[in-house]
């Protein structure tokens, strides 16, 4: 005999039992035994989100935050396909979710039957588990199954770091008895519910080999790196601890978790683009840390260092190496420690200046050009924010120009995140509520005006935010500015026409940005002015709020330019 609602109050009560503590369901009909038996568990927090785009990167937003999968439940047919982006993402960034995918049963596939596609394997290598259930059986070795599934389905998704599938076929009636109903719900609110959930850690000594050690030890001008990396997979610990002992600059990305003041260089992305600059400051050995850098700058260093030895220390075992210039990999979590044994490092203060001295002078040509502006622009708007925000928000930075401005601009921190996996520009609004809903903190998010239309059914979710401060700075700079970096704009020989390049590039957007958040019930600000901007005081808001910061595109990019070329 089948019991859909007891088969699915196993599975999710087992997930909860394994750390699973939130849920986005996605509303459908044959998705009803899964929505129920997480409508009734306890110690589960629901999110209702129409669109599973959106839905996804949420959930994709909470693997990040807190390092454990949060559960999608949706139903049959191209609901399941509205997964791909995020699943996509959390493969390439190493985030871990579950999809709980509902499914005609067998007897209906193949037929033409409505609302019924091919789910087996949907999303092909890009999860990392996949398992097809069947249909529910309710028998006791059955439910073992489905309980040790649950297991299953956590271990792949955090170990691996991806999203994993289970297709679940349920027949008619998908409605619950009343008995069955009251059964399963009376069973579930005796369990004892415990919010806080730390998995197993194991924590490890790094001994490193001989060859590291020399490598370590016999550097003069060593460099170290960090690229983007989730609170999970955050090795600040490592960095301080091996940046102290060197006595070596290091370079960070926003979304690299790390923010240190004694060795830190924060303003690099400007000087180190100079060749002769670069030239100057080849050093002899470079540490990396977390996943392949973004930035340009950074980029150009691993391409112009392709003789120097890289070492890359990792919390991550995918290959994340774009130069192709690693020597040695070195697989570190969290927890563990790096064990220096007898390392003596040769570093000297002078090579530590260098890099102090360069930041410094940069700085001040920063903060004077800033100072100067007499318009509203993309670097003011990264400038102002990144200095009014409490150390406690988490800050989240839509991909294209806005994690890229915020290190020129703004600067690296804690609770700051990206997805630097894929790097597309969808979901990033969902990927902050996600933070936002399993965070104590208030959040905020940078975004232009594409890539916030491109997310705009996330309103409906943002709607429901009530507790910390959630603001959306929207830097509308008309359309896609990044490809005036790019060569089709930049390069003075160009063959490409202005109005093509306006219409299939640059793509202005002539959006009422306030209606939108009119319609969705969220408090909304226009700002167009410098004044206008030092009047927000971005602490003291509470809510949902969508700033919408109108920039000069020109003053912007020819700010960008005057200060990189410096």
């Amino acid at each position: 005999m089948s019991d859909n609602l007891t088969w699915s109050a196993t599975l999710l009560h087992n997930l909860y039992e394994n750390g699973v503590r939130h849920a986005i369901i996605s509303p459908g009909s044959r998705s009803t035994p899964l929505t129920l038996a997480s409508a009734i568990h306890p110690g589960i927090q629901k999110r209702v989100v129409l669109d599973e785009r959106s839905a996804a990167f949420i959930a994709l937003g909470i693997g990040k935050s807190t390092g454990m999968p949060a559960v999608l439940i949706c139903t049959s047919g191209t609901a399941v396909a509205n997964y791909m982006p995020a699943v996509v993402e959390a493969k390439e960034s190493g985030v871990p979710m579950i999809l709980l995918t509902a499914d005609r049963p067998p007897k209906l596939r193949n037929l033409g039957s409505s609302q019924t596609v091919d789910q087996i394997k949907l999303f092909g290598d890009q999860t990392v588990f996949f398992h097809e259930a069947g249909e529910p059986v309710d028998d006791e070795e059955d439910l073992k199954r489905v309980a040790y599934l649950a297991k299953q389905a956590v271990d792949f998704s955090r170990d691996i770091g991806g999203a994993a599938q289970i297709n679940l076929a349920f027949r008619k009636p998908l409605e619950p008895t009343t008995e069955s109903f009251q059964k399963e719900k009376q069973r579930l609110e005796e369990i004892t519910v415990i919010q806080d959930f730390e998995p197993t850690t194991n924590r490890s000594e790094i001994t490193l080999d001989d060859e590291v050690i020399n490598l370590l030890s016999s550097s003069t001008r060593p460099l170290l790196i960090s690229g983007p990396s989730d609170p999970r997979h955050d090795l600040s610990s490592q960095i301080n601890k091996m940046a102290a002992h060197l006595n070596a600059p290091v370079l960070a990305e926003p979304g690299s978790q790390f923010s240190d003041a004694e060795h830190q260089i924060k303003r690099f992305d400007q000087f180190i683009r100079n060749p002769e600059t670069r030239s100057n400051l080849q050093p002899d050995l470079i540490v990396r840390f977390g996943d392949q850098p973004y930035s340009s700058s950074l980029l150009w260093v691993l391409e112009a260092c392709n003789e120097v030895p890289v070492i890359h220390i990792t919390a991550r075992r995918q290959t994340q190496d774009h130069a192709m210039s690693v020597l040695h990999k070195i697989v570190c979590q969290k927890h563990d420690t790096i064990n220096h044994g007898d390392l003596s490092p040769r570093s000297s203060e002078t090579w530590m200046n260098e890099w102090r001295s360069l930041d410094e002078s940069v700085l001040k040509l920063l903060d004077e050009k800033i100072k100067n502006q007499t318009e509203l622009t993309d670097g003011g708007i990264f400038n102002y924010f990144s200095d009014q925000l409490s150390e406690d928000w988490n800050v989240i930075l839509s991909n294209s120009l806005p994690a890229r401005d915020m290190l020129t601009f703004g600067q690296s921190r804690k609770h700051q995140f990206v997805n630097r996996g894929a790097a597309g520009i969808d979901g990033v609004l969902s990927t902050a509520l996600g933070i936002h809903f399993s965070s104590p903190n208030p959040t905020c998010s940078f975004i232009g005006d594409l890539a916030f239309l491109h997310d705009s059914n996330a309103l409906y979710t943002l709607q429901q935010v009530s507790d910390q401060a959630f603001v959306v700075i929207v830097i509308n700079n008309q359309g896609g500015n990044i490809f005036r970096m790019l060569p089709i704009y930049r390069k003075e020989d160009r063959a490409v026409p202005e109005d093509i390049y306006q219409t299939y590039f640059q793509t202005p957007q002539k959006t009422d940005l306030s209606h939108l958040a009119r319609a969705s019930g969220i408090d909304y600000q226009n700002i167009d002015s410098l004044n206008a901007l030092q009047d927000i005081k971005i602490n003291d808001i509470g809510g949902a709020k969508i700033i919408e910061c109108v920039t000069d595109a020109k003053g912007s990019m020819d700010l960008r330019i005057d200060l990189l070329k410096s």
